[in-house]
């Protein structure tokens, strides 16, 4: 657990910093990419995607969206964000811990297994104090902080950041915003598999794309895919 006072710095909002990041967690086999489009075609060349991640200016929404209280989304591994500069991390965490698929290293596999019946404030609580994945996070620190703390107060022109997921669950989408009580479902997204994954999540999320200032796709890394397509062949 980590030392009471020790801080989360602020990292640069860059795929390729992200998908270091991811490995350094020891998560293998998965990438960030930037996208610039969501038509099912840019999607489709990334399959199988496995979340994305939009970059919001942030506000105060008016008119609050309801949180999945249901059983069914009681499985998603959803933590509130109570700690400063880390909503980066979390964003791309909320997208790798609810992919049972991926090879998550021993670290994160422990870490999900040790947090699974917690509530999103614990979960929160777990993050914040995990020596491994701070330190990993750490290690991508700007000498010049870029994204404020989002959670201070925003006026109207002020550029304060905050990521937000998009990853489809047991034939749902849902949206994990580390900053809301809970999971938001956005879409039922009929039998989400991988062939048809890129092409649901760019659909129901693209009344959000408007408002965002950067988009990510996390996805199985391109050279591993061709490593598996290989050994498949090759049988």
């Amino acid at each position: 657990m980590g030392a009471k006072g020790e801080s989360w710095t602020t990292i640069e909002s860059d795929p390729g910093v992200f998908t270091e990041l991811i490995q350094q967690i020891g998560v293998k086999g998965v990438q960030v990419e930037e996208l610039y489009s969501l038509d099912p075609e840019s999607l489709a060349r990334l399959k199988p995607v496995y979340g994305l991640i939009f970059l919001f200016k942030w506000r105060h929404e008016k008119e609050e969206r309801p949180i999945d209280t249901s059983d069914q989304a009681s499985n998603v591994f959803f933590a509130s964000q109570v700690i400063n500069n880390a909503c980066a991390t979390q964003a791309i965490l909320s997208v790798l811990l609810n992919c049972p698929q991926l090879d998550l290293g021993e670290e994160l596999i422990n870490f999900r297994e040790f947090t699974a019946e917690f509530p999103p404030e614990l979960k929160g609580l777990a993050i914040s104090n995990s020596d491994s994945i701070r330190a990993a996070h750490n290690s991508f620190a700007r000498p010049e902080p870029i994204v404020p703390d989002e959670q201070q107060a925003a006026g109207d022109d002020d550029d304060v950041f905050h990521f937000i997921s998009y990853v489809p669950l047991n034939g749902k989408l849902y949206e994990l915003d580390g900053l809301k009580q809970g999971p938001i479902m956005l879409a039922e997204v009929g039998q989400v598999c991988q062939k048809a994954a890129a092409t649901s999540h760019g659909h129901c999320v693209l009344s959000y794309s408007h408002r965002a200032i950067g988009m990510c796709s996390v996805h199985a890394k391109q050279g591993s895919m061709l490593q598996e397509q290989g050994k498949v062949q090759g049988r």
